[in-house]
């Protein structure tokens, strides 16, 4: 298969995503699961229309028998399965079909089909390992251009959970399109590069990720792939590079020497390792040191700018002002619009020149050169971005001065004294720019802002600018709001989640739900929040406080059932230890926790049923058969077990109906399948 047919590349690898749901333990293997294996391993051994049919076919009867048990969230999601193999054709008869019956589902379960609850229902679905059903909501909100970026880093992620990492990559890339530095995703695209081999393209994505992240786990991961590079080849210089990189960002300095130094003896005209060794001794205070390195680079590539931005840096650090401020000169005389030269120079003579005697040193062989409001504008957003506020205003004042008729100064100098809460100098600048250009349309919408400057403009602002995935900026448009109601604080949270800074989403979520408190989405937000902070017991806390608000709160419910699964399966396995020890009390013990936490798994009730079977306890294995059936059909094993039981009570005839309901299902245990069709033909002879 080709990879750019990302469907059909799913469709290959289908069984492993059924195959990493399904219990380990064969006897607890269910009819309709041992057909989903089957037609999955046919899929996989002949990708065509025929074996594709035959999944679908399948999911088509579990769909109806949802149906009949009112298991609506069930039925959804494998719809959703469904729809992902019948997407390619959305006009077929067979997608309308399935579609109109999703929504008819969505309404009968309650549902509220928003963009926002669809994509928290897609996590949820990948959490619960239901890959397909997942890919086929990611897909959607993607083609409707929703969180594409979100999307398409789930779709990797999905990808690679099927063993396909080029597809993953295909995805990890197009979310890297829409959201360049984050970490999370070139660190992802490293690692797959990385296993398949890729030296070249792993070194650049995870030389972006320590360059983007501080992120300890990370780093300490590249450390580990790179040390055990080392240890198979001492001739690495690449993996010498990144290793030094990951340490020197972790603040390893002596390792980090020791390794440039390695890999600059097996690549002595490296001058990018060289750099990077300058860099370190910067790290280290060492600066003479830095500008012996930078002098031995710029030798022999006077024309390298970055070299000298460094040298810059290293000379102004000494006290050698001079010397700074000609590197600073001479790569604006060789690259005007530098703008990192231009920072570097501006913020050396801030506070000691005027705006205008600082731009004059900037080209001084250039006599000619005379500032226009292009130029000024350009430096006065280079500055801000730097966090140089004061010194941004005064130079945007110079853009005005010198084209009063330019809106794009008004404009950008308005948005800053709205972001630092400086209102009133914002109306009089509206005010003066609407005299200026009365009809330009920019300069007539920020007039309106700041002649009104409401709560709701406020919100208006801060809404685009968490369009534009600028958060701090929404932060400090958010926080000039006064009285806060419950919709900005939960903005707030947001805002402090997409820069990752948990603890203050957490505390600005506390406040929303004080306004609101009966809100169950707030709840379920803050639990998300604390599952990112690593505590999970919080999380569940506040997912039965959202359920408790609203039953009907689908993607609160679907989390809590998986956190609650993921803490039975670790007392399913402590009990399972126990059980192969043949330490039955304890094993009762510890399933008798399971239960307490998730009394609807069928699973605790068969193990449980199981244990009290090899105690001879018949009684109870036989009630936990029962309560298994009752929960879950499909456990069919459970048939045989009942069986043998009513046969050592002497009930012969219901135990032949038991081995029948057994031998109805698709037996994969030999040695059972064999004692049940003799004890049919016994028991058989006797009743019928």
């Amino acid at each position: 298969m080709k990879i750019g047919n990302l469907t059909s590349t799913f469709a290959l690898v289908l069984c492993l995503a059924v195959l990493s749901i399904m219990p380990q333990n064969a006897e607890a293997k269910c009819e309709t699961s041992a057909k989903v294996i089957t037609a999955a391993n046919n899929l996989i051994e002949s990708p065509n229309q025929q074996t594709a049919d035959a999944y679908i076919s399948i999911m088509k009867r579990r769909v109806f028998i949802h149906g009949l048990k009112r298991d609506y969230e069930a039925q959804a999601d494998d719809i959703r399965s469904i729809l992902y193999f019948l997407r390619k054709n959305k006009d077929s008869e067979a997608y309308l079909k399935y579609y109109k019956k999703l929504q008819n589902t969505y309404a009968k379960s309650g549902f509220e089909n928003s963009k926002s609850n669809r994509l928290e229902i897609a996590r949820n679905l990948y959490l619960e390992e239901k890959y397909f059903a997942s890919a086929y909501e990611f897909l959607e909100l993607a083609g409707e251009d929703y969180s594409k970026e979100i999307c398409y880093e789930y779709l990797g992620d999905i990808s690679k959970q099927f063993n396909n990492p080029d597809a993953a990559i295909i995805f990890y890339e197009k979310a890297l399109l829409i959201e360049p530095e984050n970490y999370c995703i070139t660190y992802k695209a490293g690692k797959l590069y990385k296993e398949a081999g890729k030296n070249d393209e792993a070194k650049e994505y995870f030389e972006t990720t320590i360059n983007l992240t501080e992120d300890y786990e990370i780093l300490n991961d590249i450390v580990q792939i790179y040390e055990t590079d080392i240890q198979t080849n001492t001739e690495d210089e690449n993996a010498y590079e990144v290793l030094g990189l990951a340490y020197q960002k972790l603040k390893e300095y002596e390792k980090t020497y020791e390794l440039f130094s390695k890999a600059i003896n097996l690549r002595p005209d490296d001058i990018f390792l060289k750099y990077y060794l300058g860099n370190l001794l910067f790290d280290m205070c060492e600066y003479k040191n830095a500008i012996n390195v930078y002098n031995s680079i710029l030798a022999n590539n006077p024309y390298e700018t970055q070299i000298r931005i460094a040298r810059a840096k290293s000379y102004k650090a000494t006290g050698n002002a001079n010397s700074a401020i000609k590197d600073y000169q001479v790569i604006l005389a060789l690259y005007p619009d530098s703008k990192q030269a231009q920072y570097g120079l501006y913020k050396m003579l801030s506070g000691k020149k005027s705006t205008p005697d600082i731009i004059k040193t900037f080209y001084p062989l250039n006599k000619k050169f005379v500032p226009n409001a292009k130029f000024y504008n350009t430096l006065a957003s280079t500055l801000y971005q730097k966090n140089m506020v004061k010194d941004s205003i005064n130079v945007y004042k110079q853009a005005i001065k010198t084209a009063p008729k330019d809106s794009r100064a008004y404009v950008q100098l308005y948005k800053i004294y709205e972001l630092e809460g400086q209102t009133s100098n914002a109306y009089e600048l509206a005010r003066q720019a609407y005299k200026n250009l009365p009809n330009d349309p920019e300069i007539k919408k920020i007039y309106s802002y700041a002649s009104k400057n409401t709560i709701s403009q406020k919100n208006s602002i801060a809404l685009s600018y968490m369009a534009n995935r600028e958060y701090s900026k929404a932060i400090k448009i958010y926080s000039q709001i006064n009285p806060k109601d419950a919709a900005t604080y939960e903005s707030l949270a947001n805002c402090y989640k997409s820069l990752k800074n948990y603890k203050a989403a957490v505390n600005n979520m506390a406040q929303a739900i004080k306004l609101d408190p009966v809100n169950s989405d707030l709840y379920y937000s803050t639990a998300l929040l604390y599952l990112d902070l690593n505590s999970k017991q919080k999380a569940e806390g506040y997912l039965e406080k959202a359920i408790g608000l609203d039953k009907k709160n689908l993607k609160a419910r679907k989390l809590l059932s998986y956190l609650k699964e993921q803490d039975v399966n670790n007392t399913l396995n402590k009990a399972y230890n126990l059980f192969k020890k043949k330490d039955y009390k304890n094993t009762i013990t510890e399933l008798n926790k399971a239960e307490k936490l998730y009394p609807a798994n069928p699973n605790v009730y068969y193990y449980k049923a199981l244990t009290y079977n090899n105690i001879n306890d018949i009684n109870n294995a036989y009630k936990n058969f029962e309560k298994t059936l009752k929960l879950d059909r499909t456990y069919y094993t459970a048939h045989f077990y009942m069986a043998e039981i009513l046969e050592k009570q002497g009930k012969e005839r219901q135990a032949l109906e038991e081995y029948e309901k057994f031998l109805g299902a698709e037996v994969s245990d030999e040695k059972m399948l064999k004692k049940a069709q003799d004890k049919v033909i016994k028991l058989g002879e006797k009743y019928y």
